[in-house]
């Protein structure tokens, strides 16, 4: 996934939808609150694809994008946080140690680990 299909993502889930997939409803505050940090994940990728210039640490992108989105794949957080494979493993392990994310195993192919955020995150989802 290269930073600009990234920037495009961020966007294209920048809709007014209320609904969640579990059926819960959003406020308009947590609306608002995904389309700013959606907004910001979108300047922090036109930055780098325009000027090699990141506002996020790799450690941010990924937790925004778990918070925002859900679980994920670990390649596709790798990509995400825009590091090296070696340098994402220091990344995940510091999210780890730090009691932020947790790995499971994906349920359709166990050889895939997914992330999540761990339940005690530290983001209350009206401050998102």
């Amino acid at each position: 996934m290269s930073e600009t299909d990234i920037s495009a993502d961020a966007e294209a889930k920048d809709d007014d939808s209320q609904v969640e997939a579990d059926g819960a409803c959003k406020s308009q505050a947590q609306i608002e609150g995904e389309r700013s940090w959606r907004s910001l994940l979108a300047l922090d990728a036109d930055l780098f694809q325009q000027k090699k210039v990141r506002l996020l640490t790799p450690e941010a992108r990924v937790l925004i994008h778990l918070k925002l989105d859900g679980s994920m794949p670990v390649t596709e957080a790798m990509k995400l946080a825009g590091v090296s494979y070696r340098g994402f493993y220091a990344v995940l392990e510091r999210l780890k140690q730090a009691g932020l994310v947790g790995q499971v195993k994906d349920k359709q192919d166990q050889r895939v680990r997914n992330l999540r955020l761990e339940p005690s995150m530290p983001i209350p989802p009206d401050h998102l």
